[in-house]
Order: structure tokens, then sequence, then C-alpha cells
């Protein structure tokens, strides 16, 4: 046996579980494992083998160990707790080797009765996996996955591009050239080609005023004023440091999205194309600050089977950082408000007896939820029905629940559209407004009736 896999006694663990004669284990050949950094506690049922706890290391070849185990035992399923990311690794590992692999979220185990310690973690998750205790955390496919990685790599590195603009303003501000006095985002076409030439060496105002255009509001007198400054040595070094990393960045950025393009032209087509003879889908539109370079609203459209881009609130990167996270196949949800309640949207109700003492506080800060709320919080200016809709809710019981009820009516749409195809019909602020208006006419003359009285207009 190898050193990184060790035997363990079972007898005081498995008398720290202990459950009601009544039920019935639902499946046999099942397998608990507690998760750790650099060790993983593993439990089968005594009944395979007589040292049913063993523990095995965290290296890739310890991992297929423990995968060699449970296939001598003929394990079916495995179940484990969603810890951190060191899950992740085995999951993918079991998952391959052709195991039904149950991620757990870890509060389930916790809420069950019964005794619960270290050393017997992975028995109690045994046990409970066996009876049918412990439901499944939603767990995309493998492409999915692979998407979502890419999607999340392109979110970090468009924050990070974000933080080197800044360090490129401070260092022009640290030489007093003032363009973001005269230019609102120094980041568009004439503020690069300034940045780009200052750091290249060109220092005279007269010669960068050269690049003043008619799209610019600000005077061509007052564009030659704002870029003159104190252009010091370890300044222009700071600067030349920061546009260096933005650019590192942005070509990145560029590397990820085409890697994303091949997943979504794969889903698109079911074909899969060599680098070397890849082709982008140009973008018809111009592109936008922090858009993806390609067209990823054809993608979008032939994917799905529906425009999703139609919806108030929803743009192109919304609708990919949505769909890393969901998939297209809806199916795991059973109807909206289950799907709802899984993005964390839903109320939590607060219910004793019969009586709503109030609403518990929603702590989810998945990424699904952040951007559905992101969508939410656009609309409150939009003229849309959902526009109104964030409006009225916000003055009647402030942003907060105003942008998660939104989002919530956004999450219902995108369900209702990806499952049943069905296109988007939106509604203007007045519909909404009148639509709201009768409604309320009828909550009066119902409760002018309970009171014995009739309203009429006057």
């Amino acid at each position: 046996m190898k050193k990184s896999e060790t035997k363990i006694k079972s007898s005081k663990a498995s008398k720290k579980v202990n459950l009601s004669d009544e039920l019935t284990k639902v499946r046999l050949k099942v397998a608990g494992v507690d998760i750790a950094n650099n060790i993983h506690y593993t439990a089968v049922s005594p009944h395979l083998t007589k040292d049913n706890i063993r523990n095995f290391g965290a290296f890739t070849a310890d991992l297929h160990r423990m995968a060699d185990w449970f296939s001598e035992l003929g394990i079916e399923s495995v179940a484990m707790e969603a810890t951190g990311i060191y899950w992740q690794s085995l999951y993918e590992i079991l998952e391959d080797r052709g195991f039904d692999v149950v991620l757990v979220n870890a509060r389930y185990p916790k809420n069950v009765s019964g005794r619960k310690s270290d050393v017997s973690d992975c028995s109690w998750i045994h046990t409970l996996h066996s009876y049918g205790l412990l439901p499944a955390s939603f767990i995309p496919t493998q492409d999915v996955r692979e998407f979502r990685t890419y999607v999340r790599q392109r979110q970090q590195l468009t924050k990070q591009k974000v933080q080197h603009m800044q360090h490129v303003g401070k260092a022009l501000q640290l030489m007093n050239v003032k363009i973001q006095n005269v230019i609102s985002d120094i980041e568009g076409k004439l503020g690069m080609k300034v940045i780009r030439a200052i750091a290249a060496g060109e220092h005279s105002s007269v010669e960068l005023a050269k690049l003043h255009n008619k799209t610019l509001k600000a005077t061509k007198e007052e564009f030659t004023l704002s870029l003159e400054g104190n252009f010091r040595k370890a300044h222009l070094f700071s600067l030349q440091q920061a546009l260096s990393a933005y650019d590192f960045v942005l070509k990145q950025i560029n590397e990820c999205e085409t890697e994303i393009e091949q997943i979504l032209h794969k889903w698109d087509t079911g074909e899969i194309v060599a680098k070397e003879d890849w082709q982008s889908r140009v973008k018809k539109k111009t592109k936008r600050k922090n858009e993806y370079s390609f067209d990823s609203a054809s993608y979008l459209k032939d994917i799905t089977g529906v425009d999703l881009t139609e919806v108030d609130g929803f743009s192109e990167n919304t609708i990919i950082n949505i769909l890393a996270e969901t998939g297209i196949d809806m199916s795991h949800w059973k109807n909206a408000k289950h799907f709802t309640s899984w993005a964390g949207l839903a109320p939590r109700r607060k219910i004793s007896g019969d009586k709503l003492l109030g609403h518990f506080k929603n702590m989810n800060n998945s990424r699904i939820h952040q951007a559905f709320k992101l969508a939410a919080w656009g609309l409150n200016n939009s003229k849309c029905h959902l526009g109104a809709l964030y409006r009225n809710l916000s003055l009647r019981k402030g942003s907060g629940i105003a942008v998660q009820a939104v989002a919530r009516k956004l999450a219902t749409i995108f369900y209702n559209m990806m499952k049943y195809k069905t296109p988007y019909r939106g509604k203007t602020a007045e519909e909404y407004q009148e639509q709201n208006r009768k409604r309320k006419l009828k909550a009066l003359e119902r409760q002018a009736r309970k009171m014995g009285l009739k309203l009429e207009k006057i």
C-alpha cells in the first residue's frame, strides 16, 4: 500500500452514524468522499470490504488510485462536498472513469441530524448518500464548463485592463496632461492615439494637437492647452509600463475571445475547425467598449433559437455570461420558479404558523445572480415596462428590492425563452402603467364590495 493511502478503522466512525431503522437504503454501491487540500477521506459500505474507510493523497496518481479502488469494489455513485476548488480535479477524473459523481452543498450534511467529526465526515456523507438524502448540485456538462472557464478568464482580464488604464490616467495626471478634461473616454481612438504618441516621445503640444478631429467638443486651442505637461523621465516610464501592460492584457483578451468563438461555432454547426483554418465572424456593428470583437449576436441567435438581445437589459456580454453558468439545456430546472430560486432571486419567506413575519436576507453572490441583477440595474431609466416596474418599486420599497424583483423578472423571461423558444414581447412603460392602474382599481372594487360599498366614476 502506498504511503499516501492509509487504512482507517471504521468502528468508531460507524457508531457515530445512527439513522432510523425505518429508512431503507436506496443505493448500496456508493461512496462518500471528504475533500481537503492535501488528503481525501473515502468511505464505502462495510459489506463491500472490511477496510471500508481509507484516505488518499491529493496528487493526481493518488486520485487515480482512488478511482481504481472504487472500480474494484463496483462503486456506481460517489458523493463529495463542494470544498473550495479542491473537488474539481477529483470530479473530472471520476467523471471520465464513468462514475455518477454527486457534488453536494456543504450545508446539507450539516443540517441533517447526526454526530459529525473530521474523521467520520466521509462515512456520514456515504451513509446519507446511500439513503438518498443528499441532493446533487447543478454541474453543467464538460463543454459548458470549458466555455465557462474562458468566459470567466475574459472577465478577469477585462478588470485588469481597466486597472492598467487607470494607471495610464494616473501617469498623465502626474505629468499634468489634462486630456481627461477634454476627452470623455481616453480609451477611445483619439485618446489612445495621444497616449501612444506621448509614450513614443512626442511631447510638443502643437504636434499632438494635430490629432484633433471634429468629433471632439473641445476647441483645438483647448485641446492644445490640455496637452502641455511636465514630461519627467520617471512619469514617462510609468506611462510606458502601464501602456505595455494594457496592450499585453488586450492581446490575452483577444486570445480568450478566439477560444470562446470556437466553442460557439462548435455548438452552432457541430464542427471543430483547426486554428490555422479559423475565420472569425466579422462584427457588422461598430464594436463598443468591452464588447466581443466577433459577431456574437449571430452565434447566440443560431444556438438558442431565439433573439435574447431583444430583451431590455440583455446585452451580448450579459447573455454570454449567463450561458456560461447555465448552459443551453434548461431541462435541469422544472420550471421558472425553480430556476429563479437556484439563481438566488426568489424571496425567502420567514413564516411562523400562518403569519408572514418577513423575509430572510439573501446572501447569494453567485455569478449568475450578479449577471441578472446587473442587467436589472441598467433598466432604471429605461422606457420599457421593466423600467417602469423598477421605478415604482424603488419609490415604494427601495432600490435594493427593486433590483431584486426586476432581476427575477429577467430570469423568468430568460428561462421561458430558452426552454419554450418563445419570442420576447415587450411592453412600453405606458402600457405597464395602464395595466397597473387597472389592477389597483380592481383591488379597490374588491375592498369596497367587502364593506358593502360601490365605486362610481366621477
